[in-house]
């Protein structure tokens, strides 16, 4: 029988390498705030066998955007930190332990959910790096001592105030639903869901860790 050819990555005209780098920039950003987090999360953590696999954490997050890097030089553009850097600047930092386990939780359910847009991605080594996003970000377990923490019901109001400004900061990332962007990058087969339904994905998936803490979605101004 004859060997069967791997498959080539498709040939992108202009217009797919425009959309393709915002999705690329997008995702980078993402991944950058989720190091940075983790990185200044570990000096809450005091046990040394969560520092451990927060450490482990945080070097998978490091491959994963190795791979991103890798792949903006692939595609001819270079020093992807800068074209990033002012986004990634404007996440917020957990301002202490019980903060740290809520960005944590969220920012790992965003990528997963965000990553399942582009698993039949268009452009083959794309598609590659999300499905490695969504095996990294399914492993991440619920704080559990934030759960604790709202089984008090006194103790909800400021979990509702930490829960409310990472799902915020969460729900933004996955763009505008009437982005003319999102059309076009469905339109060229780089993404398969807008940006509404990622949304709602989101929401669903977050639903029953809000039913066991007590506390509700916040709405997105706007």
């Amino acid at each position: 029988m004859p060997r069967t050819q791997p498959s080539q990555p498709a040939v992108l005209d202009e217009e797919a390498r425009a959309v393709l780098r915002r999705i690329v920039e997008s995702l980078a950003w993402r991944q950058l705030a989720v190091i940075n987090i983790l990185g200044h999360g570990l000096k809450f953590v005091t046990e040394l066998d969560v520092k451990l696999r927060v450490v482990g954490e945080l070097d998978r997050a490091l491959e994963l955007f190795q791979s991103v890097h890798a792949l903006y030089g692939e595609l001819g553009w270079t020093d992807i930190e800068s074209a990033v850097r002012d986004r990634a600047q404007d996440v917020p930092y957990p301002e202490s332990r019980l903060e740290f386990g809520v960005a944590y939780y969220l920012s790992g359910l965003t990528e997963e959910v965000a990553m399942q847009s582009f698993v039949e991605c268009a452009y083959a080594p794309f598609a590659a790096i999300a499905k490695k996003h969504i095996e990294a970000a399914a492993q991440r377990p619920e704080p559990t001592r934030f759960l604790e923490y709202c089984s008090e019901t006194s103790n909800r109001p400021h979990g509702q105030e930490l829960l409310d400004r990472w799902v915020i900061a969460a729900r933004r990332a996955f763009g505008r639903a009437d982005s003319p962007h999102d059309a076009q990058a469905l339109k060229l087969r780089l993404k398969n869901k807008r940006a509404a339904e990622l949304d709602r994905i989101f929401c669903e998936r977050l639903q029953p860790f809000l039913t066991s803490c007590g506390l509700k979605l916040p709405e997105l101004d706007g």
